[in-house]
Order: structure tokens, then sequence, then C-alpha cells
């Protein structure tokens, strides 16, 4: 799916109270002699990130990156936010880097790219800078258990993965920051081990299945980490979404929606009876992560809007 960045509709004020939090300092520093002016520090609003006020920064927006990690890093090497040495390094400086979703599914790499990009988020910060992720639909897929674009390598690699947490006692934190400078290691070892015993492989295949299902299950391990990142993302005068914002999304409210997702996913909704899927945000083919209609032809764009005007008025 496009992923598509747009700032043409007005945001009304948040119905929620909206917490700032200062992630970035930046001060005054000498070059050559002279001194630089400091930038305002980065400042975000609500739980997931919604708003984000970054003075000064360059923007960088990347998108659909599905499970290839060789392509992600080289994406990022060409937009000058990482090393092109292998080292995966922050060279973003203080640049705010937005990925709009769709890490996952269709290739082999997706948790090692997840974890890519929470360690150039660590690095950014102590640059100025910062790395922000919006959920497509993908995600939400995943965390509703729809595996249907699932490679047989990316259950390979939740399998690896859930081996590779018992070794950190489940120290959530170091072991996902660490898991995209080893996973290359334990998938050459998987391949070299591999036994072409047609019922062995559908053991592993099993294995592969139920750890992502562990994983990615509202409340799990990788469902929790998505649940950090919102579905409409607001940076200075620039919106983020991975699928399209409709005027009833804004109505419904883009906070409200990031914190229901995030709800879901956290698995929290079983336990105060909300609805079990945020709808709005993450069903029909007018929610925010698989709304197409703006890159169809207009004449889509009006008759929908010409719909929701005669619902509005029946």
């Amino acid at each position: 799916m496009v992923s598509l960045c747009l700032n043409s509709l007005p945001l009304p004020p948040s119905s929620y109270p909206k917490k700032l939090t200062e992630t970035t300092l930046s001060s005054s520093s000498l070059s050559n002699g002279s001194i630089e002016t400091a930038l305002k520090p980065i400042v975000v609003g609500g739980n997931p990130p919604t708003f984000v006020s970054a003075p000064g920064r360059r923007i960088v927006a990347v998108g659909d990156l599905h499970g290839d990690l060789d392509k992600a890093r080289y994406a990022l090497e060409i937009a000058g936010v990482m090393s092109f040495d292998g080292e995966d390094i922050w060279t973003g400086g203080d640049a705010v880097l937005i990925q709009l979703g769709d890490v996952l599914d269709r290739g082999d790499d997706e948790i090692a790219i997840l974890s890519l990009l929470r360690s150039l988020d660590i690095q950014a910060k102590e640059k100025g800078g910062a790395v922000f992720q919006v959920n497509g639909n993908h995600e939400t897929m995943n965390v509703e258990g729809d595996f249907r674009y699932v490679e047989s390598g990316a259950f390979d690699e939740c399998a690896d993965f859930l081996e590779y947490l018992n070794d950190y006692e489940y120290d959530w934190d170091e072991a996902f920051v660490g898991w995209s400078s080893v996973s290359r290691r334990w998938k050459d070892e998987r391949k070299m081990s591999r036994n072409n015993w047609a019922p062995w492989n559908l053991v592993k295949r099993q294995k592969g299945v139920i750890a992502r299902s562990v994983l990615f299950r509202p409340g799990g391990p990788l469902a929790c980490e998505l649940a950090r990142h919102a579905v409409v993302l607001k940076v200075n005068d620039w919106i983020f979404c991975h699928g399209g914002l409709l005027p009833h999304h804004v109505a419904y409210g883009i906070e409200r929606m990031n914190m229901e997702v995030s709800h879901w996913m956290r698995g929290l909704n079983e336990k105060d009876n909300s609805p079990h899927m945020p709808f709005v945000a993450t069903k029909g083919y007018d929610s925010v992560v698989w709304n197409r209609l703006y890159s169809r032809d207009i004449s889509d764009l009006e008759d929908y809007q010409i719909n929701q005007a005669n619902k509005c008025y029946s």
C-alpha cells in the first residue's frame, strides 16, 4: 500500500489533555570559532506520540519496508540518516525520521528492521534528532492474527527471536535493540543446520506459527512494541499516516484513535470490555490504515465525500 503524507486537513484541538515531553535537548556549540544557534528541543505530545514539534529539523519519510532488511538499510543510507559501513550508525544529526508502516509481511527480517529503527531512535536522540514509526495495515493485521502475507523465513525469525529472548531472561529493551546486529548470524546458523526431512520441516513451521502468535497477539511482546507507535502522527505542519486521513477521522480525533489502537495492541481491551478492535482506524476500506482513496481517480474521492455528506443529512 502506498503511504501518504498530507497537510491539507485542519486538526481540531485534542480532546485529551496534551502531555508534552521533551525528548531531545540541543545546546549552542562552537564550530570553527563561531557560535552555532541552538535549535529548540523536540517536544512530543500524546502517548503514543501524536503531536511533535521539531523546529528547524530536516524531516525524512520512508515508506513500506516489508521485511527486507538489506533494502531498508540501503534506503536509510541514501536518505543520509545511517552509515554506509554496515555498523548501523545514525548519521542524520538532528534530523527527524518517520517510517510510515508496513514493516511486517512479505519479507524474512521484519523483527530485525523494527530493532534497527529502535536502535537508530536511541542514537538520534543523543544527536538532537528522533525516529518515529507509524503503524500500517500489515501491523494491525498481524496483531489481529492474520498471517496471510507472512513468509516462511519470517516465521523462522519469530522462532529464533523467541529463543534468543530466553538468553536475556526477557530483558526486553536490551534484547530487542540488540537483535538487528545478531539476526543475520541466527539466520545463517539456521540455514546451515536445516534438515530437509519433510515431517521435521512441518514441525518447524508449526513452531514458527506458534512463536509469531505469542509475539504478536494483543499483549504480546512485539504487539506491545508496536503499541508504542501511532497510526496518525503530526510533525510540525505535516500529517503522516500509512493509508490516508479523511475528514471523519479528524472529527473522531487522531489522539483518540492512537490511544485506542495502542490500548488494543497492549491487550487491555479484554480487561475493560472495550471494542475488540478500533474499527475507524484499522478496519474497513475507509479506515486510516486501509484507505486508498487518495491514490485513486479524483472522482472516487468526490463520490465518497458526496456519500458521506448524504449520510449526514439522511
